[in-house]
């Protein structure tokens, strides 16, 4: 499971481990220092990536203390995803792809298409042209690359791109699709029994 915190913010993460949650999606990393700031929040002080975590002895992250060296063995299952939502982070990636403890990189391309003056513009070519650079930053730095899209020609054009853990579409919007599709074929329905019929 993954999940998205709100805001790269210790407490809010310290809350989301201790629930269980292995992998977190941290929004809007556009520095290494800040992406430093998101490991640290998911790491308890040790020698190994010095972390900030708080101590929680009995949660359900540990089974609710059935896991006896999970303070030990957590350093090693914890995945830390960043978002490079801004042109200002695509420009960074190689110093945040160098950051111990981040391990993947996440492109959010409504997010990097406002942040460089074309909002809902994902398409322009310059807007493409940093999704291009994102991923050659992070496989210059051997790191993951993820992508969010809603179109399936784009995931397509992005994994073959080299994009390596691709989203296409949302719940929600899987489930607005279906129930227009639904409405449509029973209006038609409807209108081939009795053209006066609205529905």
């Amino acid at each position: 499971m993954v999940i998205s915190v709100p805001i790269n913010e210790p407490v809010i993460v310290k809350r989301v481990l201790d629930l269980g949650c292995q992998t977190i999606l941290f929004p809007l990393v556009n520095t290494a220092e800040e992406a430093r700031q998101a490991v640290a929040a998911t790491r308890y002080p040790t020698d190994e990536i010095p972390g900030v975590r708080g101590v929680m002895s009995l949660a359900r992250m540990n089974s609710y203390g059935m896991y006896t060296d999970y303070y030990q063995q957590s350093q090693h299952q914890v995945c830390v995803i960043v978002q490079a939502e801004t042109i200002e982070a695509v420009n960074n990636i190689p110093e945040i792809a160098k950051v111990p403890g981040v391990d993947g990189i996440f492109v959010g391309p409504s997010d990097l298409s406002a942040s460089m003056g074309f909002i809902g513009n994902a398409g322009h070519p310059d807007v493409q042209a940093a999704i291009k650079k994102a991923i050659e930053g992070c496989q210059a730095a051997g790191k993951p690359a993820g992508f969010l899209t809603g179109n399936e020609a784009d995931a397509k054009k992005v994994i073959e791109m080299g994009y390596t853990f691709v989203a296409v579409g949302s719940d929600m919007l899987l489930l607005t699709k279906n129930a227009t599709s639904l409405l449509g074929r029973f209006k038609e329905h409807v209108a081939a029994i009795d053209p006066k019929l609205k529905y």
